[in-house]
């Protein structure tokens, strides 16, 4: 089964919302992402967080599970229920934006939570982030923008073929080296490395 689970963050574009309501089977709101359901028209299956910010006096009828253990965020808590629903993969929206300490804790999460599922990735209105393990091979179209970064501890051994900008046995670093903005120059892209590597995939420009 795969979830769609929406943040607090910035809100994604209404069709960037439906094109992945449409894929997933459990719709669920992280505490104030359940409004961007019901912004856009749409009903999440249901809202889960310590409810400190949805507010829904308007919609009745919407299933809250309210969960005020302060030792997870909104979004762990959504994970959690999404797992026990036999979740198999997963869509976070709205992960990222607003209060910057949010963002980074959500990437904990993400960390946190890659071996727990099949496929876990965050998506936004101009891309998608997702952690891999050696070998990774985008499969991507020639001349798409992909970034590639430590998430928190350094990437050894990298070894990047198929891009604009290839390196050779390097080692990418918070405050040292990284590999953001990068460009798919074959489909036979891959990169080779020692521990978790962070991708960015780059939406293009419509």
């Amino acid at each position: 089964m795969h979830a769609l689970i929406i943040a607090g963050g910035i809100p994604p574009k209404k069709n960037l919302l439906e094109q992945e309501m449409a894929q997933a089977q459990l719709h669920i709101g992280a505490d104030s992402g359940g409004h961007v359901y019901l912004g856009y028209g749409h009903r999440p299956d249901i809202v889960i967080g310590d409810l400190d910010s949805f507010v829904y006096t308007r919609h009745k009828g919407i299933k809250l599970l309210e969960l005020p253990d302060q030792e997870t965020n909104d979004l762990e808590k959504s994970l959690d229920y999404a797992l026990e629903k036999g979740a198999k993969t997963v869509c976070i929206l709205g992960a990222t934006g607003k209060r910057f300490d949010h963002s980074l804790k959500n990437l904990s999460v993400l960390l946190r939570y890659l071996d727990r599922f099949e496929d876990i990735r965050f998506k936004d209105n101009h891309g998608e982030l997702f952690l891999v393990r050696s070998p990774y091979s985008p499969k991507l179209a020639v001349g798409t923008g992909i970034s590639f970064f430590p998430i928190h501890s350094p990437v050894k051994n990298f070894r990047s073929k198929g891009v604009k900008y290839p390196l050779e046995n390097s080692e990418l670093a918070m405050g040292v080296q990284d590999g953001t903005s990068n460009e798919i120059t074959s489909e036979e892209a891959v990169v080779h490395f020692d521990g978790i590597l962070g991708v960015y995939i780059i939406k293009p420009i419509q």
